[in-house]
């Protein structure tokens, strides 16, 4: 078991808005072991989801560093994701089609048929397999929330 799987240090982000600079996370830093379950909680605004998108490698950082099982995060990679708090599909593609465009971006080489196996493992694994046909609009929020995890 390794005892530093996550090492959050001196994490720094700032956002460059019309009043001036604005400083999300400042002097973040945590360790997290394998197998550990921790909870980030604050206020609204406090900058949990900030924190979370830098671990996922979706904002480059100001300040400090992040490691995840021995590797920098520098930026996003297929062994990390986020699951945002609405979901955020393609409502004029299927529950498949959602599926299989995030598959197309992790491995671009693969053939359709590859990446619509592939699609379809996911939705029977999250319990929609029989809902790969179904546009957003015909699925339920969490039904929706399914699709994005898979």
């Amino acid at each position: 078991m390794n005892p530093k799987f996550l090492e959050c240090w001196r994490l720094k982000k700032e956002f460059k808005t019309d009043k001036g600079i604005f400083v999300a996370v400042r002097d973040f830093t945590v360790n997290v072991a394998e197998g550990e379950f921790v909870s980030i909680i604050g206020h609204s605004g406090c900058g949990k989801s900030t924190v979370l998108s830098m671990i996922a490698g979706l904002h480059e950082l100001n300040g400090g560093g992040i490691v995840l099982d021995n590797h920098e995060v520098t930026d996003a990679a297929p062994d990390r994701a986020v699951v945002f708090q609405s979901p955020n599909l393609l409502p004029w593609l299927t529950a498949l089609e959602n599926v299989t465009l995030g598959i197309e971006q992790v491995r671009p080489k693969s053939t359709y048929e590859e990446r619509t196996e592939i699609a379809n493992r996911w939705l029977h694994r999250v319990g929609l397999g029989r809902a790969s046909h179904k546009k957003p609009s015909e699925l339920s929020q969490g039904m929706q929330q399914r699709v994005g995890i898979a």
